[in-house]
């Protein structure tokens, strides 16, 4: 089996997204459904002077969908959320101007900063995703 993304599905970000420890502004971010039941986030730099390699985040379907969950919560509620899992653990905190999600990745802290304009089309993004790698109910 080939490792060619089914679905992709990209949300345009505005200047108020970033990306640390990489300290780098966000333009995109692009979600894609992979076979194997897992779902790719790569997150697009606006620049990149020092030339750093693409960052991207992998998360299994079940994961995908306790963090759509706890998004779609902290967002609607406007409270601190936390989606953890055995192979996953994102905090995400509301700020007074965004949302801040610090995702554990191979024992490094990465902290995505989202501004309060962009966040639902991000919550959207990750539901369809999500959506389209669930299992179809056989008739």
């Amino acid at each position: 089996m080939s490792d060619l993304p089914l679905q992709t599905l990209s949300v345009d970000l505005d200047e108020r997204a970033y990306l640390f420890p990489e300290t780098r502004c966000l333009a995109q971010l692009k979600f894609s459904a992979k076979e194997h039941r897992y779902i790719q986030i790569d997150l697009l730099f606006s620049h990149n002077e020092s030339r750093l390699p693409p960052s991207s985040l992998t998360l299994l379907y079940t994961d995908a969908k306790e963090l759509c969950l706890r998004l779609v919560d902290a967002v609607y509620f406007a409270k601190t959320s936390n989606a953890i899992t055995d192979t996953m653990h994102i905090s995400i905190t509301v700020a007074a101007n965004g949302y801040i999600l610090a995702v554990e990745d191979e024992a490094v802290e990465k902290r995505l900063y989202l501004s309060t304009g962009v966040i639902w089309r991000v919550c959207n993004a990750l539901c369809k995703i999500v959506d389209i790698q669930s299992p179809v109910g056989s008739n």
